[in-house]
Parts: structure tokens; C-alpha cells; sequence
């Protein structure tokens, strides 16, 4: 895969995700802050929350690049069982770094696992596609 293509992929499923994650937390569909992360590791905790906000973008960004190569290497098994596998892992890291148990999974857990698992899908299956349709022609 081109790295111009990676780049534009993963930095569009990043986008799409913390415009996401903006939207759930402006709406009270999750209960915790996405850029909280931000003061709990001193990390330019005194700054704008847009910059925050773009730092929680570079954060989702690198995530997803790991997510990319993840899917690359084990792009031959299905794309629906490997999104499922990998969204719901990020899904069990991300709500033990926010409250270090497990105690506080509710109803209100629904929308961020539906939102992890609809970009990882949309992942897995782009870089499929990419690998099928893209670039099957120059390896003949």
C-alpha cells in the first residue's frame, strides 16, 4: 500500500471518529470527556480545548495506524471477525484507561462500541478493498 494512501485513510477515519466522539459527548451519549486524557497525564492540560481536540485527533490518528497495519497483515481472514476482534479490544483498553475497572459498563457503553466498531469495520474493510481492487492488478 502507498503511504499517500495510508495517510489519507487513516487520517480520514480519524477525522470521522473524533468528530464522532465530539458529537456523543456534546449530546451526553457517553458520560466521560474525550480530551479529560489531557489533565489526568499533564499533557498540555492548561491549553484551548481545541487544542486538545487536535491532540486527541493525533492520538485517534496513530491508533489507527496501528489498526491499518494490524489489518494488513492479517488482511486474508474475514473483515467482519477481525473488525470485531479489534474493535472490541480497543473498545475493553479504552474503558479500563478511563476507569481502571469494569464496574461502570452500562447502557451508556453502547454508543462508543457502536462508534469503535463502525470505523473498525469501515477499516477492515477499506483496506480489503484497497488490497483486492487497487493494487491486484500490479501484482499480475
Amino acid at each position: 500500500m502507498k503511504a499517500i494512501h495510508f495517510i489519507t485513510i487513516s487520517s480520514a477515519h480519524a477525522l470521522v471518529f473524533t468528530i464522532m466522539l465530539k458529537f456523543l459527548f456534546v449530546f451526553d451519549y457517553i458520560t466521560w470527556n474525550p480530551i479529560r486524557w489531557t489533565d489526568k497525564w499533564q499533557v498540555f492540560s492548561a491549553a484551548h480545548p481545541f487544542v486538545k481536540w487536535i491532540l486527541t485527533f493525533l492520538v485517534i490518528f496513530l491508533v489507527i495506524n496501528i489498526m491499518m497495519g494490524l489489518f494488513l497483515l492479517i488482511k486474508k481472514m474475514p473483515a467482519v471477525a477481525t473488525s470485531i476482534v479489534v474493535g472490541l479490544a480497543i473498545w475493553i483498553l479504552l474503558e479500563w484507561s478511563i476507569y481502571q475497572d469494569f464496574s461502570h459498563i452500562s447502557w451508556k457503553s453502547i454508543p462508543i462500541v457502536a462508534s469503535i466498531l463502525i470505523i473498525s469495520r469501515a477499516l477492515a474493510e477499506t483496506i480489503v478493498y484497497y488490497d483486492q481492487e487497487v493494487y491486484e492488478d500490479k501484482r499480475k
